[in-house]
């Protein structure tokens, strides 16, 4: 069965990109794009990726891993500087800066936990590091987090894209919703447990 049945979210008129020798490239940039502020997964194009071509699904899955990280980091420091222009002064014209003081420090107490949940889930992970910057969470938890947590989604997801093969699109599409909604109860019920203890 040829692999443009399997695509999914990428279209019958983009499939040339994945035999392209840009197809890293391309990659890479959405990937990075997707972790900063394009609202999309980045599962299905890796999935498509690899089943273009098997052989190179650990290439792949690093160029994966790597660019999001990346896109997690310019995110992070976008919210940070976003925050320190202005953020600042609006907490401060309303009279909120001990209300979010207390707020980041209980996510900076959390951080790792929370970015992992963000990187691993499919929770968007712009979204945990656009928070980690507003919240200033410490930035060397929130790269290591960002790490584990990616290698650990996109691993998987490369690995068994290569095991399974054309089957792997089907099986994503099939449980991918459930696994949100179970990680983010999960997150939910956590968040509850830190700020009624």
């Amino acid at each position: 069965m040829p692999i443009e049945q399997h695509v999914g979210t990428v279209s019958k008129h983009g499939v040339r990109w994945l035999r392209s020798k840009h197809a890293g490239v391309i990659l890479a940039l959405i990937s990075f794009a997707e972790s900063v502020f394009l609202p999309v997964l980045i599962d299905p194009f890796l999935v498509a990726l690899i089943l273009a071509n098997r052989t190179k699904w650990l290439i792949y899955t690093v160029i994966a891993v790597v660019s999001s990280v990346v896109g997690g980091v310019f995110a992070y420091f976008l919210a940070l500087l976003f925050f320190d222009a202005i953020g600042e002064k609006i907490l401060t014209f309303y009279h909120l800066t001990s209300q979010f003081q207390s707020i980041s420090d209980s996510l900076d107490a959390n951080a790792f936990v929370f970015v992992l949940i963000g990187a691993v889930t499919p929770i968007p992970y712009k979204i945990v590091a656009i928070a980690g910057g507003l919240a200033r969470v410490d930035f060397l938890v929130f790269l290591i987090a960002s790490i584990f947590g990616r290698i650990i989604r996109l691993g998987l997801v490369g690995y068994i894209s290569y095991a399974v093969g054309p089957h792997a699109l089907p099986m994503f599409r099939k449980h991918l919703l459930n696994l949100a909604y179970i990680f983010f109860a999960l997150l939910i019920a956590y968040l509850l447990v830190i700020y009624f203890r």
